[in-house]
């Protein structure tokens, strides 16, 4: 199996090593899986472009193909936030990471895709079973750290819709999760994508499909993948913590 992991960044620089750390975990745990690199950073004031200058020899080492580019874009920095502006410049970023990939003449095509963001905390090995699914896109169940947590509520709220005429997600609590729920739309900060619908051209969007309105992009890929006819969905018992608040 091929796997093209993609992150974009931005200011990360103190969760970096712990996302190096995990990523290659990851290609430990699943040796028999060839893992591609595409990173896009932008704009970054705080080490994170230096930092990833540093490590780059050592990832090539590690993976099979590593991409970074690094970016001076001068885009407006936004929080975690439900914005327009936003959710275009989200977009733009995990094309951009895509496209520098599948761009490029190869001998293998992608099975699956990874979205991986630069902050979260997870177990390499339980976070595997997601790359064995059948599923067109799966995720974990992605939490707040726990000093902020109210009994364990979800953080990526508004990317993650059981029905795809929501604005939020609706759904359980992680303690009250089956192991697997269907759902219209998912990120949840590590999201496996089957590569065949990007491949075919579908690309993230801040435009929902559906309304034709903005909205989230991780959520407007979703639709799009649906539209295409990839509708298989699926939000994991799987815990993530989102560590940047």
């Amino acid at each position: 199996m091929h796997v093209l992991i993609c992150t974009i960044i931005r200011n990360r620089r103190p969760y970096l090593p712990l996302w190096e750390d995990q990523i290659l975990c990851l290609k430990d745990e699943n040796l028999n899986i060839t893992f591609d690199l595409s990173i896009f950073e932008n704009d970054s004031n705080d080490g994170t472009v230096e930092y990833l200058a540093e490590i780059q020899s050592d990832l090539t080492d590690e993976l099979n193909n590593v991409i970074i580019t690094c970016a001076k874009k001068d885009w407006p920095y936004f929080g975690s936030i439900r914005d327009e502006e936003r959710v275009a410049y989200l977009a733009n970023a995990r094309n951009h990471a895509l496209n520098q990939a599948l761009n490029r003449k190869l001998d293998y095509t992608y099975d699956k895709v990874i979205f991986i963001e630069p902050d979260i905390d997870y177990d390499p090995e339980e976070i595997s079973k997601l790359l064995y699914t059948d599923d067109d896109i799966a995720s974990p169940y992605s939490l707040h750290p726990i000093e902020f947590a109210d009994h364990r509520w979800i953080y990526d709220s508004w990317a993650t819709r059981i029905n795809a005429s929501d604005d939020i997600f609706r759904g359980p609590k992680i303690f009250d999760m089956p192991d697997r729920l269907a759902v219209a739309a998912t990120f949840n900060c590590f999201c496996v994508y089957n590569a065949k619908p990007f491949l075919e051209g579908a690309r993230f969007s801040g435009i929902n499909p559906i309304t034709n309105r903005w909205d989230c992009d991780t959520t407007n890929i979703c639709l799009e993948f649906a539209a295409r006819e990839y509708n298989k969905i699926g939000l994991y018992k799987i815990p993530v913590t989102h560590l940047d608040n």
